[in-house]
């Protein structure tokens, strides 16, 4: 068997001749090519990123100038709404004296109605008493007051910003549960009439949170909250020995919250605002005779 191998003979003319006639390695000569124009690139892009910027920056400033253009704008509808919330507060204030002042002249018309006679008089002292009781009358007598308050504040860092504020911790809130437990300790303690923060508490009343604000009636509370109640000579001694005064005595040494008790020889509780009825009927009377 023979093998056969390549042989390689002289190189064609044409590559002696591209040798000769060109020196510079096509690779070299590429990049090279590369190096003249790259400044040329490089001066455009760094050209527009000056552009970019000079963009940004205009719009940038112009949003500043319209903020600070709107500021004031924003600061009138604030102050507006302020002074709307000022008004009818003080409405809403001057429509419940008016609502006190005419229950009172009913109250009268009433009694004066009824003590015609000897049967009147006695139903004029039922309906009187009820009337106490349900808080449809302002209320007058000896009492205890009781002041409850947020524990005071501590510096803490804003956890948006991280600026040093000073918060109340929050184990330190008086939470609308805590008013709730004092309302009923004093109820069990003997009291005749509650009020909270200037507001009678009647059987519909509601105490409850709506967001960071205590509700008593639909009327926002603020700290320090006072209650107020009439009873007898023993509300006193029954409520500072009760189980709610020693938790809450307890929560002022813990936790900073203030919690006061003073008897007071005159209360003065106004009327509650919302007393109507919902659910009670006139119980019909027997005629004589009848027998059930």
């Amino acid at each position: 068997m023979s093998t056969h191998r390549a042989t390689s003979g002289p190189p064609p003319a044409g590559m002696i001749t591209a040798l000769l006639e060109q020196t510079l390695d096509p690779a070299y000569a590429e990049a090279a090519q590369r190096r003249d124009t790259g400044p040329a690139d490089h001066r455009w892009n760094a050209r527009a990123v000056l552009a970019a910027v000079v963009v940004a920056g205009l719009i940038l400033g112009v949003a500043y100038a319209d903020t600070r253009a709107a500021a004031p704008s924003s600061e009138r509808t604030r102050l507006a709404l302020v002074a709307d919330v000022q008004r009818e507060t003080a409405l809403g204030a001057d429509l419940q004296q008016r609502l006190e002042e005419l229950r009172a002249e009913v109250s009268l018309a009433l009694d004066d109605a009824l003590t015609a006679t000897r049967d009147g008089r006695a139903q004029a002292e039922r309906v009187s008493t009820l009337e106490y009781a349900s808080g449809v009358l302002a209320v007058s007598g000896p009492g205890l007051r009781v002041t409850v308050s947020d524990a005071p504040p501590e510096e803490t860092l804003d956890p948006v910003t991280g600026e040093p504020i000073d918060a109340v911790p929050e184990a330190g809130l008086v939470l609308d549960i805590d008013l709730q437990a004092v309302v009923n300790g004093l109820w069990a303690a003997g009291a005749e009439a509650i009020a909270v923060g200037g507001q009678r508490l009647s059987s519909t009343t509601s105490i409850r949170t709506a967001g960071e604000a205590i509700l008593v009636d639909f009327r926002p509370v603020t700290s320090p909250y006072v209650v107020e109640a009439i009873g007898g000579e023993q509300l006193v001694s029954r409520f500072a020995g009760s189980d709610t005064a020693a938790r809450y005595d307890a929560y002022r040494q813990l936790y900073g919250i203030g919690f006061d008790l003073v008897s007071a020889d005159t209360l003065d509780l106004p009327a509650a605002a919302d007393t109507d009825l919902r659910f009670a009927g006139p119980v019909a009377r027997e005629q004589p005779g009848e027998t059930k």
